[in-house]
């Protein structure tokens, strides 16, 4: 498998591409996605002018300079501006305007030495159920641009798959960011012909990445579905949990408690964490198979689950109930990490076995209508309640196209003053962001960050990155989750109409 920039080049004028940092939220496709807002409009204006602006400047093309880390650093000024952040002493990005203008200032300003473990990541199985199943196939054709890399035998062309693919994964995750470890993860189906990615592909990708890694360079977790009756055809049931850990090697069970009615079959509810006639079976089969990390997805409402079973009030009892299992609590409950906080406050204050983890929710943050202030209330609310050893980095790439913007954003990110003086929020260290970045998740999933550094030297990955940065790297400037309901519907239910609605 190769990974190589394009022969073609698309440095020019005309380029009229994505954004360093996307202005639309897309979804994950468990969730509907949210139309883009007049600010985030703004906002992709003001980009796009400061763009064209610096790089005539430095008698660049937009492409390039959209790019490059001042395209980046422009698209932080940018969210600062619309947040009212005109000053780095206002919080938010630190970010100043030499960093838009200098492209040494630029990469000095994103100079970092983090260990980052992204523990969820996606792509699609080209060779999988999309493969056989024209309906899946036909869902991504009419929005799908080919990224600008060519993938074994070419450029892609407009309409094809290629762009969700191993390979496009790989590049966006380790070659256009600084993800270190990456964790495989996928998304329920009713049965195996509609699964986007199976745990055997999952498994598949996990060791390509630590093949050309040469050490632990990816990790993998077994979607289960406790709910899925025994003779479900999905791979995903408790029955299957031996084969997913001795064949397969999962280091963490991903489960969905919404994963019911009307989308998943009509003998499948939805169930709670604490269910100890659904979830109990499941956390006694893992803890006898050796696994003891446990991430279930919360929040997002908008979407294929079962909009009350995906609140978290189900944690504590489970998290008392079972002490030596730790429970990744993905998305951190979303619309709801505030009621998770309140909850840990109230009624879990001595657990210590409950990890928020920030896929998706860091990223409508990011992008959201309250923009700097968002971010800080999420950080300082997870902080402040779970302590910094407690948060898990996420971004759900690729569907948001490569995680590096997210990266970038939590590295120049500052808690304003103000909040903390209001809500007595802490401020967002440069060793907070370390825990967050990954060694939490690295002490959770055992992983030696000094032995993944040393054998750096001898990493494909890390030398097809080095090889990347020394030519002109050429970031997709892609986000690849669906934008629209109609595309979303596409996806959850197999062009079908909406199961759970009648009439």
């Amino acid at each position: 498998m190769l990974l190589r920039t394009s022969d073609k080049t698309r440095d020019d004028e005309q380029y009229d591409g994505g954004l360093p940092i996307p202005t639309q939220l897309v979804s994950n496709s468990e969730y509907y996605p949210i139309p883009q807002t007049p600010r985030q409009r703004k906002i992709e204006e003001l980009v796009r002018r400061m763009a064209d602006e610096r790089a005539a400047a430095l008698g660049w093309s937009r492409r390039r300079f959209l790019s490059s880390a001042c395209g980046t650093a422009t698209a932080l000024m940018a969210l600062n501006l619309a947040s009212g952040c005109s000053h780095t002493s206002d919080g938010g990005f630190q970010v100043d305007d030499c960093a838009t203008r200098d492209p040494a200032a630029a990469r000095e300003l994103f100079r970092s030495d983090y260990f980052i473990v992204d523990v969820q990541t996606h792509h699609a199985d080209l060779d999988g159920a999309i493969a056989g199943n024209p309906a899946l196939a036909a869902f991504f054709a009419p929005f799908r641009t080919c990224a600008p890399v060519t993938i074994e035998s070419g450029d892609c062309n407009r309409g094809e798959l290629a762009e969700l693919s191993r390979a496009n994964y790989l590049k966006e995750v380790f070659l256009d960011s600084e993800t270190t470890v990456a964790m495989m993860s996928g998304i329920p189906s009713p049965n195996a012909s509609l699964q986007l990615i199976s745990n055997d592909a999952m498994a598949e990708t996990r060791n390509l990445g630590n093949q050309l890694g040469a050490s632990q360079r990816m990790l993998t977790q077994g979607m289960l579905t406790p709910n899925f009756p025994a003779d479900a055809d999905t791979g995903t049931r408790i029955a299957d949990m031996e084969h997913l850990v001795r064949d397969l090697g999962i280091r963490a069970l991903k489960t969905y408690t919404g994963a019911g009615y009307g989308v998943f079959g009509p003998d499948a509810a939805p169930w709670w964490m604490d269910d100890e006639q659904v979830a109990y079976p499941m956390l006694e089969e893992a803890t006898r198979l050796g696994i003891d990390i446990v991430n279930v997805h919360k929040g997002l409402r908008l979407g294929i689950f079962d909009p009350e079973y995906i609140k978290p009030r189900d944690i504590p009892k489970a998290a008392k109930d079972w002490p030596n299992i730790r429970f990744g609590i993905y998305h951190s409950g979303f619309e709801y990490v505030e009621e998770l906080c309140r909850l840990k406050r109230e009624e879990m204050p001595e657990v210590t076995n409950v990890y928020p983890e920030l896929g998706a929710i860091f990223a409508s943050r990011v992008l959201s209508d309250d923009g700097v202030d968002a971010i800080g209330h999420l950080l300082g609310l997870l902080v402040q309640n779970f302590g910094a050893d407690h948060i898990l980095w996420g971004t759900d790439s690729i569907w948001y196209g490569t995680p590096q913007w997210q990266i970038d954003a939590l590295k120049t990110f500052r808690m304003p003053q103000r909040l903390m003086n209001e809500f007595g929020y802490p401020e967002i260290t440069d060793e907070v962001k370390a825990q967050i970045f990954g060694l939490n998740a690295a002490r959770l999933y055992k992983l030696d960050p000094d032995e993944v550094r040393c054998t750096l030297p001898t990493d494909q990955l890390a030398q097809a990155r080095a090889m990347y940065l020394d030519e002109q790297p050429m970031p997709s400037l892609r986000t690849y989750g669906p934008k629209t309901r109609r595309e979303f519907l596409n996806l959850a239910f197999n062009g079908r109409p909406d199961p759970r609605r009648r009439g």
